[in-house]
């Protein structure tokens, strides 16, 4: 991955750095004036399951060599491998109750709430377990994950992973890993900030005594270097700091929206057999 200002370019053999400062950054902004965080899509990270339509070669969503156990990125529309994994930096996260509709009447993504909204108190079990709301529509506990993706040829992206069913084991583990990691300054101890932290997202294969899918493994590989304060904070991951900062608090104030066209399926965010 390019650091700092360079990106990477290859031509024929050899790798080319291109510095930003060759006149670019004369032009940022031109042409999007009027682009605002409505006309974005953020992306969402998902296991591919047995029954994704990415990895169908006969289905018009099909991606080349996708397979089940791969990460798939909705906007770019590409895969990762599921062994290698991706690193990410947990921005931001929230617990919500995610209404979906049923994939029989089309599936899709309808709206999500807070714990405490009293649509939630609205549902009624079927025959799976399932909360079923009066219309219908399925009520999902959801945990989601904003994280800066490190891709290794396009840089830092805001992505979103979502969590529920059998993975919200993981997200709970992530969680307690997230509040496990302790800084000190002359004031004593404190729980590190989330997104001052490298984490490697692989998948894996897990199974019940109703079949078997993957989910999410997740380790922490390291501390963002930021530097310190007698070089003014100017580590070599600083500006990664600075984007998950940025990220969260765009997530908090609203300005990031979780909207319909982002989400595909219910089946996609945990496609453990029920």
């Amino acid at each position: 991955m390019a650091k700092g200002n360079e990106v990477a370019l290859k031509a024929t053999d050899n790798v080319v750095a291109l510095q930003a400062s060759t006149g670019f950054e004369s032009f940022v902004g031109l042409g999007v004036e009027e682009l605002t965080t409505q006309d974005m899509a953020i992306p969402f990270l998902r296991v591919l399951a047995q029954l994704s339509p990415q990895v169908n070669k006969r289905d018009g969503a099909y991606v080349k060599d996708a397979e089940p156990g791969m990460i798939y990125n909705t906007v770019a529309n590409e895969v990762y491998s599921g062994e290698q994994g991706i690193t990410v930096i947990p921005c931001r996260y929230s617990m919500r109750q995610v209404e979906w509709k049923p994939r029989e009447k089309g599936g899709g993504y309808v709206n999500s709430y807070h714990g405490e909204d009293p649509i939630t108190k609205t549902t009624r079990k079927d025959d799976r377990g399932q909360d079923v709301l009066p219309n219908g529509n399925l009520l999902t506990r959801t945990a989601q994950w904003f994280v800066l993706l490190l891709h290794p040829e396009n840089g830092p992206q805001r992505c979103l992973i979502t969590m529920s069913s059998t993975q919200l084991k993981k997200s709970r583990n992530w969680v307690t890993m997230t509040q496990s990691v302790m800084g000190r300054n002359k004031n004593g101890s404190f729980v590190m900030p989330i997104m001052s932290q490298f984490y490697t997202l692989r998948t894996t294969e897990e199974r019940n005594d109703k079949g078997s899918w993957f989910g999410w493994d997740i380790v922490r590989i390291g501390q963002l270097d930021i530097g310190s304060e007698e070089n003014g904070w100017q580590g070599k991951d600083s500006e990664l700091l600075v984007m998950g900062v940025t990220f969260s608090k765009a997530v908090a104030s609203g300005d990031v929206k979780v909207k319909e066209d982002n989400i595909e399926s219910h089946e996609s965010d945990d496609a453990a057999p029920f």
